[in-house]
């Protein structure tokens, strides 16, 4: 057999469906939508029970459908911000968006439980049986950047078949058989497990945590989108970020700078942390992880036993009855500083073109694609690759920077920019109060800085590396 369409999408999760909904809505082409799972929505399918969004509902998913109920939250860590919508509400959302609106469409064939080889060949999972495809503009990559997460990743350490030693998909399952837990990983979805435990009544000397590297967070109260009244937080935030970035001496003072601001935050106040992951937290759940004392920093784990740890620093006892949860997944560990042009003849590679926003860079490449002429499209798609330091963040924010102004050049994507609900940030400034001398001060400090702000980026980037040279 064989299949025809415009583009060939591989891969249904979150930026796939997000490539796919605005090219539906800036253009008549049709897709061919494969994936190896047999429902749509990527990682969020196998997803720990209690995960919720790190970005604000209101800015995740696709342009077309809204996600959440637009409310600010009046409980929990969360209390006085954006919703963070859960899991099984995110699964569901791409689930009704494929059967009501991209199947519907008469423009959109998914086939699930389907690979995609080299040659350009797609195999069925499930009878074996191999398929060509003619793509009449381009094949695009939405696995490019292949998320690893907790219930499937490998590990890297060993464990005694006495060991528990668990997934967080499991966590609510096994709680009741443990008087003690160890918690592996320094990232978002360890502390949302130990979050999860202490707000579920377990007490802090319960709790040990294996911390191999501390981290920088984002301050959640400079991203809100959904109301004028977090202008001020919000773009005033990153008029404070801008003038850091233009400011800063070295990476050291940068990081500073950007706490004094309020605009990063850690948790061991006495320690420098190693990594950026740009986990997004709010004052409250900070506060919350430094309850935990026992705080184990030596090293990696490379072999757990009946009470002990072996790590890569030392031993370290452990209580018999430990249940450990192995969150040491690394979501874009393969694609830190890896770059390659988003644009390429015949293929569209999807990667960020703004920092921390997967969806709406997904989004605004499927608006590139439609409106920019072929020779121009990656003059607006500047990659912005993972991360894994505040070395490696640098680049990143110069990147988006760059995009950014040569967004706001362009006639064709500012019209685009102005009504997609994935750009709050655009929102915002383009509802604010242009007469209001605050209003004006705040963007005239982000234009005024920005272009020092890439240069000094840059330079301290340039610096690190032949640091380490």
């Amino acid at each position: 057999m064989e299949f025809e369409a415009d583009y060939l999408v591989i891969g249904s999760g979150a930026t796939g469906m997000a490539f796919v909904d605005t090219i539906l809505t800036e253009t008549d082409d049709t897709v061919l939508m494969l994936d190896d799972r047999a429902v749509p929505g990527g990682h969020w399918n196998e997803a720990y029970p209690f995960v919720r969004l790190h970005q604000s509902a209101s800015t995740y998913g696709v342009n077309s459908k809204e996600l959440g109920r637009g409310r600010i939250e009046t409980s929990g860590l969360n209390e006085g911000f954006e919703e963070l919508s859960c899991g099984p509400e995110i699964t569901r959302y791409y689930h009704e968006l494929m059967e009501e609106t991209f199947l519907p469409s008469g423009r959109v064939t998914f086939l699930p439980l389907t690979r995609y080889h080299e040659d350009g060949t797609i195999t069925s999972v499930v009878t074996g049986e191999t398929h060509t495809v003619k793509v009449r503009k381009k094949t695009v990559f939405a696995n490019y950047i292949t998320t690893a997460i907790p219930a499937t990743h490998t590990r890297s350490f060993e464990t005694a078949d006495e060991v528990a030693c668990i997934p967080p998909n499991d966590l609510p399952l096994r709680v009741g058989d443990h008087q003690q837990f160890c918690i592996l990983g320094s990232g978002k979805t360890a502390m949302d497990c130990i979050t999860w435990l202490l707000g579920h009544g377990c007490t802090p000397d319960r709790i040990s945590w294996v911390a191999p590297r501390d981290a920088w967070f984002l301050n959640r109260v400079n991203f809100q989108t959904i109301d004028q009244k977090f202008f001020d937080d919000t773009v005033g935030g990153q008029a404070r970020a801008v003038e850091v970035y233009a400011a800063a001496e070295s990476i050291e003072d940068l990081e500073n700078r950007m706490e004094a601001a309020n605009l990063w935050q850690r948790i061991d106040t006495t320690r420098r942390p190693t990594m950026f992951h740009a986990a997004i937290m709010t004052e409250k759940e900070v506060e919350t992880l430094r309850q935990i004392e026992n705080v184990i920093r030596k090293g990696y784990v490379k072999r757990i036993e009946p009470g002990r740890m072996i790590m890569t620093e030392g031993e370290v006892e452990m209580p018999a009855d430990t249940l450990y949860v192995d969150c040491t997944a690394s979501a874009f560990k393969n694609y830190v500083n890896v770059r390659v042009p988003v644009f390429q003849p015949g293929e569209i590679h999807l990667q960020g073109i703004r920092q921390f926003q997967p969806c709406y860079s997904a989004a605004l490449i499927a608006c590139i694609e439609a409106r920019i002429p072929e020779v121009e499209k990656n003059n607006y798609a500047r990659p912005v690759p993972g991360i894994d330091t505040t070395e490696d963040v640098l680049l990143v924010l110069a990147a988006a920077m760059e995009n950014t102004l040569a967004w706001m050049s362009s006639p064709e994507i500012s019209d685009w920019r102005a009504s997609c609900r994935l750009d709050g940030f655009n929102s915002l400034i383009t509802n604010a109060d242009m007469n209001d001398p605050k209003v004006a001060e705040t963007l005239m400090s982000i234009l005024g800085n920005g272009e020092t702000a890439i240069n000094n980026l840059k330079k301290l980037a340039q610096d690190a590396e032949a640091a380490r040279a």
